[in-house]
């Protein structure tokens, strides 16, 4: 409880993206677009994570002892992804820290990689980051280790993973403007809470996905949006999430239970400064 209040007090304190924290988003955004197109199996999602050329090394060790390293160029992962799997190659993160430098990026992050739910191995990942002439991130490294054994996996983590996961979902939901995406992380009970004019409104979730627009906005590319935190305690969490667009700039609270094993938005509040 004191972290999610610390953290809520300096919420209120944080002002509209810098350049410099912008990169950072974009870079985590870069990372959870390959996580999420594996566990879909999108070989093109992934594919774009990429930039030509981009090397894949894993690095552990032989049953002696011995340092070994294994490097592969790209295409044979993209591959891979976009194969039939008779389970989703679903790999968590977290501890994520991204540095940026001018035009480099480098992030670190802890990984459990699973198959469905079923533990397959953990480790820690490492991407290179080069932000090219168009202005996208791309990769242009991905490093890992493994290991089968000596993962002292905390179930908080795994499950802060989870929930960033599933609000992605409504991010996406405002990215294309289509209501499936949020209809996947709403429970049908949940309702949205806002303030205007010193007035209390409400509305059901039903109604506000049957609103989607069904397509993105004009200004989409020039609209900016992720999740800043993620707290979470047992079957409970909650998360704050930045909507920075042209003329707004809205920040949303969510409140989510894991239901049925799948985490749900049950409740969301949410500000909104023209």
């Amino acid at each position: 409880m004191s972290r999610f209040l610390a953290l809520l007090s300096c919420a209120f304190l944080l002002l509209p993206v810098t350049a410099q924290d912008r990169s950072v988003h974009e870079v985590r955004a870069k990372i959870d677009q390959m996580f999420d197109g594996m566990r879909a199996g999108d070989s093109t999602a992934v594919r774009d994570v990429f930039a030509p050329g981009a090397r894949l090394v894993s690095s552990g060790n032989r049953p002696d002892g011995t340092p070994v390293m294994q490097a592969s160029d790209i295409d044979g992962f993209v591959t891979a992804v976009g194969s039939p799997q008779d389970r989703a190659w679903n790999e968590k993160i977290w501890n994520v820290e991204i540095d940026v430098q001018d035009n480099l990026a480098s992030a670190w992050m802890e990984y459990a990689f699973f198959l469905d739910e079923d533990f397959s191995h953990c480790g820690v990942n490492h991407f290179q980051f080069a932000r090219n002439s168009e202005g996208a991130w791309k990769a242009i490294a991905l490093a890992d280790t493994r290991a089968r054994e000596a993962c002292d996996l905390d179930p908080v983590d795994l499950a802060t993973s989870e929930v960033e996961t599933a609000l992605r979902h409504y991010l996406r939901g405002h990215a294309t403007g289509d209501g499936s995406h949020h209809e996947m992380v709403f429970n049908p009970v949940a309702s949205l809470y806002w303030m205007r004019d010193g007035e209390l409104n409400t509305r059901s979730s039903e109604a506000y996905i049957a609103g989607a627009s069904g397509s993105p906005a004009d200004n989409e590319s020039d609209r900016f949006r992720y999740v800043d935190w993620v707290d979470v305690s047992g079957d409970a969490a909650v998360g704050r999430i930045v909507l920075d667009y042209p003329g707004a700039y809205i920040v949303d609270y969510m409140s989510l239970l894991k239901i049925d094993g799948r985490w749900q938005i049950v409740n969301k509040i949410f500000s909104v400064e023209n």
